[in-house]
């Protein structure tokens, strides 16, 4: 049974105060659960309507959170849009605790995803998407960036989430430990097809925001600006898709 007192938290976790608060962040939809599930993501409860429940397709689901003891909550779907952001409510949702907050620690071999006053949820779902693709699973957000935690982050992540390793309120200062090769993506700076650094040093990619790029205070910490040529026409690439292309090249196209 939803007492007022879980409707009451359920409802603040949409709200990044609450969300702090309690360490709990919420997942929608049976392809997030699953992926949930799969990575042994830390799943404390989840929230079923009848429909759900009821439906064959989803009896498989239903087993494993019996056999894995996450207790599943039955209710009502006017109860579940008021829950949800979306437009058509999935039918379950999840409470997730957040992982364990740990310290930045960039005196290692793996390449890093630098996110910096990152402001739109999709975009930022999508490039932890693309940085789970490519397996740069430590990624670093600035403390202008939003959280990694909305709502619609979440869900435009697709299960990236519970792949990465996340770290919030991080100044690219605090990763500059000088083991890595710093490269910021800027329409003026140098071709893709031309970067060339060695291999075997690792490095981080530093991603800015939607409207106005990389931060001044940055710029002077990078050791390469990289573009990625326009063959066609347009102003400019969405900072998910350069993204993803750069991610690309320099994991498989190297």
């Amino acid at each position: 049974m939803l007492t007022n007192s879980d409707m009451k938290r359920l409802r603040s976790l949409t709200r990044k105060k609450f969300r702090e608060q309690y360490g709990q962040y919420l997942i929608e939809g049976q392809r997030l659960i699953v992926a949930a599930l799969e990575s042994q993501a830390p799943l404390l409860e989840t929230y079923v309507t009848p429909a759900f429940l009821e439906h064959p397709g989803h009896q498989e689901l239903i087993h494993r959170l019996d056999n894995l003891f996450i207790p599943y909550t039955v209710i009502v779907e006017a109860t579940m849009k008021k829950l949800t952001s979306t437009v058509s409510p999935p039918g379950i949702l999840g409470v997730c605790s957040f992982p364990d907050m740990l310290t930045p620690e960039p005196k290692n071999s793996l390449n890093w995803l630098y996110l910096d006053r990152i402001s739109d949820p999709g975009n930022l779902g999508t490039l932890l998407r693309a940085a789970a693709w490519f397996n740069v699973t430590q990624v670093a957000l600035s403390p202008e960036s939003i959280d990694p935690y909305n709502p619609k982050v979440v869900r435009g992540g697709m299960g990236a989430h519970f792949a990465l390793t996340l770290f919030t309120n991080v100044t690219l200062g605090q990763l500059c430990a000088g083991s890595h090769t710093l490269l910021g993506a800027d329409q003026h700076g140098q071709p893709l097809s031309q970067l060339n650094f060695s291999s075997e040093t690792p490095w981080i990619l530093v991603l800015g925001s939607e409207a106005h790029g990389l931060s001044p205070e940055i710029i002077p910490l990078l050791t390469h600006t990289v573009s990625i040529p326009r063959l066609g026409s347009g102003e400019s690439l969405n900072v998910a898709v350069a993204g993803g292309i750069l991610l690309h090249h320099l994991t498989m196209g190297r």
